[in-house]
């Protein structure tokens, strides 16, 4: 022992101590690099030593410090990247055990507090059938994540004991698949072999409580809209309640709050004036606080707000949200949306005078809209003084609004009549607010929460070898994620008893579920499409065709077996309009319309709802793909590493699409690498770099913002609720940012903005 302490040594899986090896260190690499040629593993090995070696390191620590290496070194070229993912890959397999049904033996026993464990039900399943799924495991699929996206996976997701991680991706797939299918093995299994190869991922609360739904007693789904219960004291405290039950790590929330009388008025049980939405916004803000749990990622933190822009106290709300709002009244935790109704927009155009009303004088506007609203509305200004609590110009208050908007990047911009319009919810009664990030849109009560558990498809996966995009294969997916999204709602009721629901005001009569995509801009960059071309836009169209009509295909069949979703009959597909037809679009000739069509007529729809374009983030970051429908962020990202310090390492890590094509093309060198690190990601002022590689790798702030709003409309028709949809620009001014917002509403979006994010305020937005 004292003989190697003059030595570098390191510690064995076993405990065993011996001296470093540079030939194991090299042959560890070398065995790892199998198809990337462009890696020295001797050289690998130099570094690793020099930079990462102490006395007493474990060959685990050695591993990661070889992947954290081999990582820094990606952008000489991609293949350290896919070397630094099979290393840590690798080195988790070693630590852990290969049987999926001896790892879940051990996740069920564990009682450690920070394990979310098993159900009982889903344990006994597993272990009956544990020979079958063993054997249906590919661990070679862990191969294909790329190193951040694993790396995601093990700090969010895969179950450790003792701070060490004792599960695979490939386990976790597998797990999730059983906690949706239960005893149907061959279902369970064509839904991991879906998730293992990247085709698909189910909304993050999925991934996280599907397995251990029944013994955390808790419903399985991804978004939550919900109904103020009352305009009394009562109701702002049970809607609260309501809500803080609702805040789970990875689902999102919503809650509209325009029945609450505006500030100022009568109140008619305590004889004094109400205090009207601020002060009790700040309450809920606080709750939210209080409620927060510290894994939720920043795309579904907090509760989105929605109010009406006719109700009195929307100024003061407006500036709740502001960058220069005193503490006492700012809403930290929460993020406002506006439901905008036509005529607000009509007068803004027209320059003409906006009334502000409160809901307990002006009775019925917020259950009406279209030309209902038009009249009520109108009605109520005739009357005047008793009605009208305060007049300003229309344009005044949309300046308000985008002068929030370039401080904040909010509030979301939602219209009304659009959502109403175009809902296949609309007979129910008038829907008042949508999800957190504009993205779902559904008929909420005061004893109704509406609900949704969402997917997302990889389109990107779906190009053949000779690069030709695979729609049949892409229309499965559909279906089969809308069979396994029907079945975490039969799960979902099977959990809570009917006092429970009925408590939370989870009646699940719509059966909403919502599948969209990630990875849009990846697929267009694989395909050679710039994002904003012909091909792209046509494709986009495509796409969204085909998931609409595999989802909706599937949901009949499910209808004809278990019947349609309990409010189905007098809804707009009950009369035989799609969502197409509520925009007056004829969709192509890539599926047989008319025969779905005569099916659904037959059969009804198991759900009311099922396209939604939802934002990503986390499942995108773990298949390592483009959030959702957007074009890149940048071609440089930031990110961190800890390379064996204590204080993280921040590294560039350039966009391996981009830097594979220059390789190929011979052009990538120090000069080309500090031009484009120089540039912060843009490749517009790289001199000498192709004009075809230019326009292929444009980031959003480089792409013409009326041509993603344009996308957005061709899509719509097959989207039948809505899409979190944000819009990207450079140094803006209000002229451009109201005219973008106006075409969003001329071209008849449901979701006008779910986010603006200007250039100069960038890093702001991403605190």
């Amino acid at each position: 022992m004292a003989e190697l302490k003059k030595h570098l040594y390191v510690q064995k899986r076993d405990g065993t101590i011996e001296k470093v090896h540079y030939d194991a260190i090299t042959a560890r690499i070398k065995q790892l690099c199998y198809g990337l040629e462009k890696i020295d593993p001797a050289a690998m090995a130099i570094c690793v030593i020099k930079k990462c070696m102490y006395a007493g390191i474990t060959t685990s620590e050695l591993d990661d410090a070889a992947a954290e290496t081999a990582i820094t070194m990606a952008t000489i070229h991609p293949d350290y990247e896919k070397l630094a993912a099979r290393i840590a890959i690798s080195n988790l397999h070693k630590q852990t055990k290969e049987k999926f049904s001896d790892v879940i033996d051990d996740i069920h026993k564990n009682y450690n507090y920070w394990n979310i464990g098993l159900s009982d039900d889903i344990y006994e399943i597993i272990m009956k059938h544990k020979d079958r799924l063993n054997e249906a495991i590919n661990y070679e699929n862990d191969y294909i994540l790329d190193y951040f996206g694993f790396k995601y996976l093990i700090q969010h997701f895969l179950v450790k004991s003792e701070n060490q991680t004792i599960e695979r991706p490939q386990h976790l797939f597998m797990k999730v698949a059983v906690g949706i299918h239960g005893d149907d093995i061959d279902s369970a299994i064509e839904t991991y072999k879906m998730l293992s190869k990247k085709l698909c991922m189910f909304s993050p609360v999925v991934m996280q409580l599907q397995p251990a739904a029944r013994k955390l007693n808790v419903s399985v789904i991804s978004h939550y809209s919900v109904a103020m219960i009352a305009d009394s004291i009562d109701g702002i405290y049970d809607t609260s309640i309501r809500l803080s039950s609702f805040i789970l790590p990875y689902s999102s929330v919503a809650v509209h709050v325009h029945k609450i009388r505006a500030a100022g008025t009568y109140i008619q049980g305590s004889y004094g004036k109400s205090s009207g939405l601020p002060l009790m916004l700040k309450q809920y803000d606080s709750m939210v606080r209080n409620s927060e749990t510290l894994e939720r990622p920043k795309s579904i933190k907090g509760v989105t707000i929605y109010c009406e822009l006719w109700h009195a106290d929307i100024m003061k709300v407006i500036d709740q949200i502001r960058m220069n709002t005193i503490a006492d009244i700012k809403l930290k935790n929460s993020q406002l949306a506006l439901w905008i109704p036509d005529e607000f927009m009509r007068r803004v155009q027209n320059d003409q005078m906006w009334s502000l009303m409160s809901p307990d004088h002006c009775p019925g506007l917020i259950d009406v809209h279209g030309e209902e609203f038009d009249n009520l509305y109108k009605e109520y200004e005739l009357k005047s003084k008793s009605f009208v609590m305060r007049q300003i110009e229309a344009k005044k208050l949309w300046s308000q609004i985008i002068q929030s908007q370039i401080e904040t990047g909010l509030p979301l911009l939602l219209f009304k009549d659009a959502c109403n319009a175009k809902s296949n919810e609309s007979h129910l009664g008038t829907i008042q607010c949508a999800g957190r990030n504009g993205d779902t849109v559904q008929f909420t009560a005061s004893d109704e929460v509406a609900t949704c558990t969402t997917a997302s498809i990889s389109v990107d996966m779906f190009l053949t070898s000779e690069n030709i995009f695979d729609f049949s294969k892409l229309k499965e997916t559909a279906k089969k994620l809308t069979y396994d999204l029907n079945k975490i709602i039969d799960y979902n009721n099977a959990i809570l008893n009917k006092e429970k629901q009925l408590e939370l005001g989870l009646k699940q009569n719509q059966l909403a579920i919502g599948i969209g995509v990630q990875g849009l801009a990846d697929l267009f960059i694989k395909m050679k499409y710039p994002f904003d071309n012909k091909e792209a836009r046509i494709l986009n169209i495509q796409i969204h065709e085909t998931i609409y009509y595999g989802a909706l295909e599937a949901s009949c069949e499910l209808a004809s077996t278990n019947g349609p979703y309990k409010t189905y009959p007098n809804s707009p597909t009950s009369k035989g309009l799609l969502q197409f037809d509520l925009w007056n679009i004829r969709p192509s000739n890539l599926w047989d319309w008319n025969s779905l069509k005569t099916k659904i007529t037959q059969h009804g729809l198991r759900n009311s709802l099922v396209t939604v374009t939802s934002n990503t983030e986390v499942e995108s970051t773990i298949f390592g793909k483009v959030n959702s429908i957007e074009p890149l962020d940048t071609n440089v990202k930031r990110r961190y590493i800890s390379l064996g310090e204590g204080k993280p390492k921040e590294i560039q890590v350039v966009n391996p699409h981009l830097l594979k094509d220059l390789h190929d093309r011979k052009l990538w060198d120090d000069n080309l690498k500090h031009q484009l690190m120089n540039n912060m990601g843009s490749v517009q002022e790289i001199k000498g770099l192709p004009e075809d590689l230019k326009q292929l790798y444009k980031t959003k702030w480089e792409i013409d913002q009326k041509d993603l709003i344009t996308m957005a409309a061709d899509r719509a028709p097959f989207i039948d609720q809505s899409q979190a949809f944000s819009l990207n620009m450079i140094k803006a001014n209000e002229d451009i940012i109201s005219e973008m917002h106006i075409s969003t509403w001329k071209m008849g979006l449901k979701t006008g903005v779910c986010q603006l994010r200007i250039k100069q305020t960038e890093e702001h937005l991403r605190d």
